[in-house]
């Protein structure tokens, strides 16, 4: 299965901390409870977040998997120029 976001509900304010060993995870919160916005790698980690909700002991009220769902190019990490990089003097 290939990366995939979903929409996750639950009942109540479900604080950051109980999902921070998530990344691509964010939760908004609103009067009718926590909305989970996920960027997952697989089923697995989707039921990481999941299980991580339950032992907190929120109620999910509604999963959804997003399917017009396009992911992100990874991004590209700068390299330095070899004339900044400096030998150590003996």
């Amino acid at each position: 299965m290939s990366r995939a976001a979903y929409e996750i509900r639950a009942a109540g304010e479900v604080p950051s901390r109980v999902l921070e060993d998530f990344a691509g995870v964010s939760v908004t919160i609103d009067v009718a409870g926590s909305t989970i916005r996920a960027d997952l790698a697989d089923e697995a980690e989707l039921h990481g977040v999941l299980d991580a909700l339950r032992r907190g002991g929120f109620v999910l009220v509604d999963v959804r998997k997003e399917t017009d769902y396009e992911p992100e190019a990874p991004a590209a990490f700068p390299r330095p120029s070899l004339g900044s990089w400096r030998t150590p003097e003996a």
